[in-house]
């Protein structure tokens, strides 16, 4: 099946997706462990989603946290999840995922969307498999509403994450999470404030919130739609 491509994908966002084409076929990261799903309960309830938000979901995988967000928004929310994986996507298509959950394959760093549009967004997992994760985040910051929230979450720690994918396959040894100053001085750079965070060993979440000062009223928009609905201008979702 195909999936309408975002953007095209660099050289290594490619050799990452097929290494996780790979891993889609060994039917890993298919559904939670149980262990996951008590912390994943957490998550839910920091996220604070409700029916009609718009969600976008970057590394969506095979689908797993992509039906537990529909579900949350319900018929009159968007799920807009995305992956560089296509074998990953196919599996997430088997679930039987209908409207608002909408599907692409390509990098993060160019979402088909007008500036602020998305209510949260929501990185599970994923954070460090961003193979650039600057441009990422000044995407992010271009289609998160003032009041919305960018959320990063794990499993994990980071000292247990980054150990994990050392010793994981030389296809993601240097996927890390950086270190608390690091991802701060990330967010600033790309117009985002860290509100709250937390690194232990059971757990990794950050939240952050778009600066008004990256406000882009009046500035082009990379979503074609939405400029020949503005005549050339981006504007506020709803």
């Amino acid at each position: 099946m195909p999936f309408p491509t975002i953007a095209k994908m660099t050289p290594e966002e490619k050799r990452l997706g097929r290494f996780f084409d790979r891993c889609a076929r060994k039917g890993l990261m298919d559904a939670f462990l149980p262990e996951e799903q008590t912390k994943l309960r957490d998550f839910l309830r920091r996220w604070h989603l409700r029916p009609g938000d718009r969600v976008l979901e970057p590394g969506c995988g095979a689908g797993r946290l992509t039906e537990i967000l529909a579900e949350a928004v319900g018929p009159n929310g968007e799920v807009y999840a995305c992956d560089l994986s296509g074998e990953m996507l196919r599996r997430a298509a088997q679930r039987g995922l209908r409207p608002p959950v909408h599907l692409f394959r390509g990098s993060a760093a160019k979402i088909e969307r007008p500036d602020a549009y998305f209510d949260a967004i929501i990185c599970l997992n994923v954070f460090p498999h961003f193979t650039n994760p600057a441009p990422v985040l000044v995407e992010f910051a271009r289609v998160l509403k003032p009041n919305g929230r960018l959320y990063i979450a794990h499993f994990e720690g980071r000292r247990q994450i980054n150990h994990f994918h050392r010793h994981a396959a030389p296809e993601v040894a240097h996927h890390l999470l950086p270190a608390a100053r690091d991802m701060r001085r990330l967010m600033a750079k790309a117009g985002l404030e860290v509100t709250e965070f937390m690194d232990r060993s059971e757990m990794y979440w950050l939240a952050a919130r778009r600066l008004r000062s990256r406000a882009s009223a009046g500035r082009p928009c990379a979503y074609p739609a939405a400029i020949r609905a503005s005549g050339g201008r981006c504007s506020s979702a709803k």
